[in-house]
């Protein structure tokens, strides 16, 4: 094998490695440092990957964090205005999930102002 092609080899390889390292960070920082709170859907888009998308915001801190996640077809449907527990990482709030296969109850009105530690309340079966 030529110079080249050894470098073209480790590039491509640097290519796919470098974005698949960081998303695995994110989620191990979010995981490790997680806080649940409420969000409110606001609607989806297709993007030019042809995924569909969901908008969504949440408050911690007194901060209106608004993010976006992959919308999981699998679920069904979510409704725009739709409130659901997220996942975010304490010390980046910005590092989000929507947690859109648990709506939170009509018997919860708001979240504290940090979000709370665990879920308060059952988690579903299988979650």
């Amino acid at each position: 094998m030529t110079k080249y092609g050894k470098i073209a080899i480790v590039s491509f390889t640097l290519l796919l490695l470098i974005p698949l390292s960081y998303q695995g960070i994110k989620k191990y920082m979010r995981d490790t440092r997680a806080h649940y709170a409420i969000g409110i859907t606001n609607g989806t888009y297709t993007s030019s990957r042809a995924s569909t998308n969901i908008y969504f915001f949440f408050i911690t801190q007194n901060k209106k964090i608004e993010c976006e996640d992959i919308y999981d077809h699998s679920i069904g449907a979510i409704r725009k205005n739709g409130r659901y527990f997220v996942r975010f990482d304490s010390l980046h709030p910005s590092n989000a999930v929507l947690l859109q296969d648990f709506p939170v109850p009509d018997s919860i009105k708001t979240a504290p102002p940090n979000g709370w530690k665990e879920i308060p309340v059952k988690k579903p079966v299988g979650w």
